[in-house]
């Protein structure tokens, strides 16, 4: 499916009205709403300064479009701001009403191990989807993981392909671009990487899912610090028996693999959609886990200061 940009402003006026109301602000641009008018279906309208990361960014984001686990490029408009002569690029997507990933755990009165399983599983889906077709995503995180509805059963999806990249050979990517909390120690040590950084990502996810806190963060107040950086690059991390006394060793031995500092160790996407945890989700207990609970304290705000960071 190759991009096919509409280079008329009108024709966006033409079918879809834009609101005042902004969804939220990308790694690249902001997110307004906007409805079909011959429809009157809701639309997310991207923002993008027109440049060559915009272009990779909108023709990757495209490309995938058709997996059930990434959100859908209806329409992508050029158009020229008369005021200031500057290009844009305008991606209609479809409109994610259930929000972030971890604002509807926050919701969850009962959030299960089985749950997180369930979560894991849609996550590697759409990661699978991206790495068959040789493409690293590079900012796997919650806050680019949206519900479609706030409906029971709604569907999460992937969006945000900002740091999306093909990967033409092994180890072809070497921009260190990243969020803390989720960045792997190859990254940290400026050396040349894969689509296996997305892999490492999704452990850090799976962590907080079944925990509600992440396994590195900083303790001086800052999103990323040396000790934090030396435990990411050494692998440190613990299981305490207060978050993780009743998790199944099987979500522990998955997050253990995900976690492995040496790349080439790490299991692929297909191997990961093949875990039985992942895999036989529905079979995994309901144990309850914290993880709500932790979202809705002050530590909890804290660690979001980091999680909000962006480093490119």
């Amino acid at each position: 499916m190759s991009l096919v940009l509409t280079h008329d402003y009108s024709e966006v006026k033409l079918k879809y009205t834009i609101t005042n109301n902004v969804l939220g602000l990308g790694i690249t641009g902001k997110v307004m709403q906007c409805i079909h008018n011959e429809t009157g279906v809701h639309y997310a309208l991207k923002i993008l300064e027109d440049n060559q990361k915009s272009r990779r960014e909108a023709e990757i984001h495209w490309r995938v479009s058709d997996c059930p686990h990434i959100v859908k490029v209806v329409d992508v408009f050029e158009n020229t701001n008369q005021n200031t002569k500057k290009n844009y690029l305008l991606m209609v997507m479809e409109y994610m009403r259930g929000g972030e990933l971890f604002n509807k755990i926050k919701e969850c009165e009962n959030f299960t191990e089985s749950e997180a399983a369930k979560i894991v599983y849609q996550i590697s889906s759409a990661i699978a989807y991206l790495h068959e077709r040789n493409i690293a995503h590079r900012d796997l995180k919650p806050e680019n993981l949206l519900y479609t509805s706030n409906e029971n059963g709604a569907i999460l999806k992937l969006t945000d392909f900002g740091f999306a990249k093909e990967v033409v050979t092994k180890k072809s990517l070497q921009t260190p671009c990243y969020t803390p909390y989720y960045v792997p120690p190859e990254i940290l040590n400026f050396e040349r990487y894969d689509k296996s950084c997305d892999i490492w990502s999704l452990g850090i996810i799976t962590y907080i899912l079944l925990s509600g806190c992440p396994p590195f963060f900083s303790q001086n107040g800052q999103p990323i610090s040396p000790g934090m950086k030396s435990k990411i690059r050494a692998g440190k991390y613990d299981f305490p028996d207060a978050q993780w006394k009743y998790v199944s060793k099987s979500a522990k031995d998955l997050i253990k693999s995900l976690l492995l500092t040496e790349p080439d160790r790490r299991p692929t996407i297909r191997e990961v959609m093949n875990n039985h945890w992942v895999a036989q989700h529905n079979d995994v207990p309901n144990t309850p886990l914290g993880t709500s609970a932790f979202f809705t304290t002050k530590a909890w705000d804290q660690f979001r200061v980091g999680l909000d960071v962006i480093h490119k």
